[in-house]
């Protein structure tokens, strides 16, 4: 078994805020550390392949070939001891392997019959991605003290549920697994696969050619078998009359933690992050307090990881956090805290901590992308430019050379605007995917 990880982190920040200011951002730079030694051994661990086998797999047959060896390539990857189980999707959801719905041990016995049951996967209906959801949350869910991940594969759209019974799915999932979902080809939905990484903790990618699938299926398993502790939430304590206007993960990918909170006190709450191994993320947070007068300080808001045992306990995990006080001095505390001190000095209080404009700016990058491309799609083609235009100033700015490579695709120097009649469907979904992934900030 895997040993917990620590959490070392650092905050980032201006302390000053100016009189009558109410709102405090900061930026939490968290890296998980465990002993490589110990890392390397079987976690406890449950995994479930979901894949696609809709009609459409079907053709080319190429997706479904490659589909099947992808699969094995990921049962390969198991080492023995993970609990594990492959499901079939279509209109419908039902077991591939094995052929009740449960999970099984992995062993060179249970993984050669699951490779061979992949022989069986023929395709045929249509898509309803709640479904198969719901089959992997009750084959996971019984396995609370483990690890627990899936990976879905699809080629198409969930055209055969409403998003309501989409979104009612993702609910009844949410907190049991992680899900890393992947779409093959280009007649998929980013929006789709995103609010499902999203809900489950998870990743999003495009898979454009098929025989790219065995490479990635293993990559994402091994990866989900160097996770060390799951169930971690970030936990925010602020006092009375303190109110949390946001929380976002910045890296390595964008995502909104916001609406996932769940209370765990008068004073607290906590925001579901997944699975942790030996990693590094960062954190945008906002609280709005109530001023304070010249000269006072306030403690804004308190900022821990906690991770809960089965039986709903929490179990301990160490955590140091390095804070710089304004005269360089740093002190370390084993919770993040965010503070606030009130001046009538501007040069104080004007001052921008570059972390936290380096990681708004990527959240604006991020949003004018994704804007861009929602106007191209609604025929805004004005609107579209302006967005995209905005975006690749945005990504030179913050130095995000991969995304103002995808822009660049779609730019006429020569006019200097954005060629979107002719931007294929795979340059747009790349865009779109790559607007929301990140590199952590650096640590110096």
């Amino acid at each position: 078994m895997t040993r917990t990880p620590e959490f070392h982190g650092a905050v980032h920040q201006n302390l000053y805020l100016a009189e009558g200011g109410r709102e405090v951002h900061a930026v939490i730079t968290v890296d998980a550390q465990g002993d490589a030694a110990v890392q390397n051994t079987s976690p406890q661990a449950a995994e479930v392949l979901i894949l696609d086998c809709s009609g459409s797999m079907g053709s080319p047959a190429e997706k479904i070939i490659q589909a099947k060896e992808a699969a094995r390539a990921a049962i390969d990857e198991l080492p023995d001891g993970v609990w594990f189980a492959l499901i079939a999707g279509s209109v419908g959801a039902r077991m591939l392997w094995p052929a009740q719905p449960h999970l099984v041990l992995a062993d060179p016995e249970t993984r050669a019959e699951a490779r061979d049951a992949l022989r069986g996967l023929d395709t045929v209906g249509g898509t309803a991605i709640g479904t198969w959801l719901r089959l992997a949350g009750q084959l996971l869910g019984g396995h609370p003290e483990v690890i627990r991940h899936a990976i879905l594969l699809t080629d198409g759209r969930n055209e055969h549920e409403s998003p309501e019974q989409l979104r009612a799915a993702l609910r009844d999932c949410e907190g049991k697994f992680s899900c890393d979902c992947r779409g093959v080809g280009t007649d998929w939905s980013v929006a789709e696969l995103r609010t499902i990484s999203s809900a489950l903790r998870g990743t999003v990618d495009l898979v454009v050619e098929p025989a790219e699938l065995a490479e990635d299926f293993r990559a994402m398993m091994a990866s989900s078998m160097r996770k060390a502790v799951g169930d971690v939430g970030l936990r925010l304590w602020t006092p009375v009359g303190a109110t949390v206007r946001f929380v976002i993960q910045t890296a390595p990918t964008l995502v909104d933690l916001s609406p996932h909170r769940v209370d765990s006190g008068p004073l607290t709450g906590d925001y579901p992050t997944g699975s942790w191994g030996t990693e590094s993320r960062d954190y945008l947070l906002g609280v709005e307090l109530e001023p304070g007068d010249v000269g006072e300080e306030k403690l804004a808001c308190r900022v821990t990881f906690v991770h809960a045992n089965t039986d709903g306990t929490e179990l301990p995990l160490r955590q140091f956090f390095s804070h710089t006080e304004p005269d360089g001095r740093t002190n370390e505390f084993s919770s993040a805290r965010i503070r606030a001190l009130w001046t009538d000095d501007l040069t104080q209080s004007t001052v921008f901590n570059d972390k936290v404009a380096v990681v708004t700016s990527r959240a604006e990058l991020a949003k004018a992308v994704q804007d861009g491309l929602a106007a191209h799609r609604g025929g805004d083609p004005d609107q579209a430019v302006d967005c995209l235009s905005r975006a690749r100033k945005l990504a030179e700015q913050v130095h995000d050379d991969n995304l103002r490579a995808r822009l660049d695709q779609i730019y006429d120097p020569d006019t200097r605007t954005f060629r979107l009649n002719r931007m294929s469907a795979q340059e747009e979904m790349g865009l779109d995917i790559e607007s929301t992934k990140t590199t952590p900030l650096d640590r110096g």
